[in-house]
């Protein structure tokens, strides 16, 4: 007796969770596309945990969601919580919207299939003509359509053309300024080099250090390509010592020429400053010294050593 009551008793709890739940259908057949409205909805009361299923975009694979949302309702002081589908299919047959799971504290509660006609939609071929595929037309592309798409391009090409001129006009003015420079021998290099040392007058500008500066560089590298060696590179009593183990190089001259790095080296190290008589005697010498240190011109015969005259050796050149 007691397991049969308790077998009513939950039977009747079933029957009233399955009442709790009502799908309904505004209506069963619909043309292709055509929207339907359905909507489950389920009892609740203050402090019950409901939780709906989640869709995306279709309850099956022939059944479309096209839009959803949730709402609460409140009739006869009864509060009911809704939820509200907008349906459409894209096939023609009869389908199934598939049962829906809500879950209530715990427990799940399920909708019953729902069967739904979706009809082909006729079409009059006798009212309505049927015209051929029409072919792939190609647009037509504005200049403002071929801007818009490639402007950035446009952009870089024209700076890369800009940068391109002016490297040619850079490469141009080089290579005018070397072969405007071009000195057939260390001889003729350091003259000019003189006389544009001149024209710029750093010492009537009290600017001796730039003066003696050049000077002195103008010597390093005449003796450099001269005797072909790093002149440049080395202290002033180096390049002393290794001029002074040359032949031709007289002792006064290798005196003096110790002299004048000493004192190039007092105005560029130490702002040292001579008066004017003392910075055209080291200009004078300079140029002097640039003369007696000319090697003489190599004649067409090559094996040659010294000249046939004077008896006097030849010294090679570097004309780089």
């Amino acid at each position: 007796m007691k397991n049969l009551l308790l077998l009513v008793n939950f039977l009747i709890i079933q029957f009233s969770f399955a009442q709790e739940i009502v799908p309904k259908l505004d209506r069963t057949t619909i043309k292709i596309g055509e929207p339907i409205k359905y909507q489950a909805k389920i009892d609740y009361k203050e402090g019950d945990k409901i939780i709906f299923p989640s869709f995306t975009d279709s309850l099956n694979y022939h059944i479309t969601i096209l839009d959803q949302k949730l709402d609460t309702v409140k009739t006869d002081g009864k509060s009911e919580i809704v939820q509200h589908f907008e349906l459409t299919g894209f096939d023609a047959g009869k389908f199934n919207i598939p049962s829906i799971k809500i879950q209530k504290n715990g427990k799940d509660f399920s909708t019953k299939e729902i069967e739904i006609d979706i009809q082909d939609v006729a079409v009059d071929t006798t009212k309505n003509a049927i015209f051929p595929i029409k072919p792939v037309m190609e647009e037509q592309y504005s200049l403002g359509d071929y801007w818009n798409k490639y402007w950035l391009y446009g952009i870089i090409a024209l700076v890369l053309f800009i940068i391109g001129i002016v490297l040619v006009v850079l490469y141009i003015r080089s290579k005018s300024k070397i072969s405007g420079n071009s000195y057939k021998t260390p001889y003729d290099e350091a003259k000019a080099s003189l006389k544009a040392l001149d024209a710029k007058k750093y010492l009537k500008k009290g600017e001796q250090k730039e003066y003696y500066t050049q000077l002195s560089f103008i010597l390093r590298k005449y003796l450099g390509r001269v005797y072909h060696f790093s002149a440049l590179e080395i202290l002033s009593d180096e390049l002393v010592m290794y001029i002074s183990s040359k032949e031709d190089i007289l002792p006064e001259d290798n005196q003096k020429l110790k002299e004048f790095l000493f004192d190039a080296d007092l105005v560029k190290f130490a702002k040292q400053e001579f008066d004017q008589p003392k910075n055209e005697l080291n200009r004078k010498w300079v140029e002097e010294f640039i003369d007696r240190v000319k090697p003489l011109e190599i004649p067409e015969n090559g094996d040659l050593k010294k000249d046939e005259v004077t008896g006097e050796n030849y010294k090679q050149f570097n004309n780089n």
